[in-house]
């Protein structure tokens, strides 16, 4: 049910400034987002029924520092930046994550799971070209909007790719102490496209090769791709080639959105199997 009371930013349980930007803009239609995650709302335009999220950010720092980030990049492929306030971002509302789709529906056709990679890779060659690395690339931030196109998301952790290890990044995304290079992000894309897959997030500080992928109901011809694409067999390739080799094969549509659209980030999102490559002795 629509919120019909004075229109503001949900207040932090703790006091502090109130999104002052945007705060006469929008209403409070609904609360999305487990109690151990930052809160995500939806709100609604005042002047008309156009929605966007609110996301709740932890900082005045890392609101700004995201929202230039967003403001940098702005343009197909990265969701879109409506507002910014002293804590949160207005973003445009997308459909549904794909955390949401594999949650739903379990692992995706390859043809599916090659149009996600294409279409993130050639979205992770703009924030590379600009010196970026996204740093948290994974199902749930990978966004399906309402027109058919696919939105990276949730620039938080992003940082200028200078090597230096990550100040933030998922657990099983990436492993502890890794570098901030545009590899990183390959990697992290690699594994959530595995993941797309079979279901199964695999331990990002572990060495996988084709035949390891193929065990785990791959492809033959992905699993070459997504081996080359985290390093085990050979140097990786940069955002733009991956985005030509996934596509070479042929793509199917971007997955339909999920009907039941939660924008929460479960992990792993069909069954916690923290997977290791098998080893003949």
């Amino acid at each position: 049910m629509k919120c019909t009371s004075t229109p503001m930013i949900p207040t932090r349980p703790e006091p502090r400034t109130e999104i002052s930007a945007i705060n006469m803009k929008y209403t409070v239609s609904s609360r999305r987002g487990a109690r151990n995650q930052r809160h995500l709302y939806i709100l609604e335009f005042m002047s008309n029924d156009a929605q966007v999220y609110l996301k709740d950010c932890s900082s005045p720092e890392t609101a700004a520092r995201e929202a230039r980030h967003l403001q940098a990049l702005r343009g197909c492929g990265i969701v879109p930046l409506e507002d910014v306030g002293a804590y949160g971002l207005a973003l445009d509302k997308a459909a549904c994550s794909l955390a949401d789709v594999l949650h739903e529906r379990g692992p995706l056709p390859e043809g599916e799971v090659r149009a996600v990679g294409a279409a993130a890779s050639a979205a992770l060659a703009r924030v590379h070209a600009a010196g970026l690395v996204h740093g948290d690339v994974k199902p749930a931030n990978l966004l399906l909007s309402h027109n058919g196109e696919l939105w990276l998301a949730d620039f938080d952790a992003a940082r200028a790719a200078d090597g230096r290890p990550f100040e933030r990044f998922s657990p099983g995304r990436l492993p502890p102490g890794a570098p901030a290079r545009f590899a990183a992000d390959m990697t992290a894309l690699a594994l959530t496209l595995v993941e797309l897959s079979t279901g199964i997030l695999l331990d990002p500080g572990a060495s996988w090769h084709a035949a390891d992928l193929r065990r785990l109901g791959c492809s033959p011809a992905l699993s070459a791709e997504l081996s080359f694409m985290l390093g085990g067999d050979g140097s990786a390739p940069d955002a733009r080639t991956a985005a030509e080799m996934l596509a070479r094969l042929g793509t199917d549509s971007l997955p339909a959105p999920a009907v039941n659209a939660r924008r929460v980030d479960p992990t792993p999102t069909v069954e916690f199997v923290l997977a290791r490559p098998l080893r003949e002795a």
